[in-house]
């Protein structure tokens, strides 16, 4: 009886395929060719890190998108919370960025070295004035455009909260972070980045907590009363820091795009369908909750410069 009750039960859902939109030839031969491959860089919580756990998680899912244009890396470390980040971000800087600045004897040193090279500088300059002149308007231009690349060439998405949302007094209180603390640490994480190394191109973003299903996270976590005030906090910080956000918590408690009728979005929502379709503890993600994340951060990443909300500009 038991073997056929389980097999009259509705298959779990499937993601759609992951599609790879056509790369332009002369985007993939600037960033295969003419400069180092721009980075897409992960930073979060054990929704990250599962992400590129399996051939269904979304940072792989992003990995296949976006393969003949960036590499995706992926330093999501399952725990963490805000605070904990904080502390690793520096690490993960110096592994991408390099050195955090110069040191005061590094820059005696340069500018020494500009002082000796200037004469032969000057000179290398007046013998290639006459050939300066043969380019015309057009030929420069291009060789502009070629070397300053729209897009960034580093772009770091932090994404915490769903740790530092736990609650004070529930079975996962140490991982617990104040509101005021996290917002406090996302300013300080975006501020850090920033600023590491202004030599580097760089972008910024950050997503809020994905929802959580309060009854199967009994004494650990409070969807609406809780959760929804991390988010909330999040969007504030983006909206203050200038940067794009990711909004996890309202995204995923719709339907895939493929299936965002209007009618069905209204009944996805009010049924709470997404629970079941995209929690499998009511915290991390099935396949279908890794495809969602999937969209809204790709949403992201695509938008074009010229959006009126603020955006990466990667155009991707």
């Amino acid at each position: 009886m038991g073997a056929e009750a389980s097999s009259t039960a509705p298959p779990a859902p499937q993601p759609p395929a992951i599609t790879i939109p056509p790369v332009p030839s002369q985007t993939y031969l600037h960033h295969t060719t003419l400069s180092p491959r721009p980075k897409v860089i992960l930073i979060g919580d054990s929704i990250t890190e599962l992400g590129s756990s399996h051939a269904q998680g979304w940072v792989t899912s992003l990995a296949i998108r976006y393969n003949r244009r960036m590499d995706v890396v992926n330093r999501g470390m399952n725990g963490y919370n805000s605070r904990w980040g904080m502390a690793a971000l520096p690490l993960i800087l110096e592994e991408m960025l390099g050195p955090a600045a110069y040191s005061a004897n590094d820059a005696v040193a340069d500018e020494s070295i500009e002082k000796e090279s200037r004469p032969h500088q000057e000179q290398q300059t007046k013998n290639s004035d006459s050939n300066e002149e043969c380019l015309n308007d057009e030929q420069t231009s291009s060789t502009i455009e070629n070397q300053e690349p729209k897009h960034p060439q580093y772009t770091f998405l932090i994404g915490y909260g769903a740790n530092d949302s736990c609650l004070p007094d529930g079975a996962n209180s140490r991982h617990h972070v104040p509101l005021d603390e996290y917002s406090s640490n996302l300013k300080r994480m975006i501020q850090m980045i920033q600023t590491w190394n202004t030599e580097k191109n760089v972008a910024v973003a950050i997503s809020t907590p994905p929802p959580c299903d309060t009854e199967r996270q009994n004494k650990r976590r409070d969807n609406e009363n809780v959760t929804k005030l991390y988010a909330e906090a999040c969007i504030k910080v983006a909206s203050e820091m200038g940067v794009p956000v990711v909004d996890l918590w309202r995204g995923m408690q719709l339907p895939i795009a493929k299936n965002n009728e209007e009618e069905y979005s209204s009944s996805f929502e009010s049924k709470q369908q997404w629970k079941i379709d995209y929690l499998s503890d009511g915290l991390h993600l099935t396949p279908m909750g890794n495809y969602r994340l999937y969209e809204l951060v790709v949403e992201v990443l695509d938008q074009s410069a010229d959006a009126e909300d603020e955006s990466f500009g990667l155009e991707l």
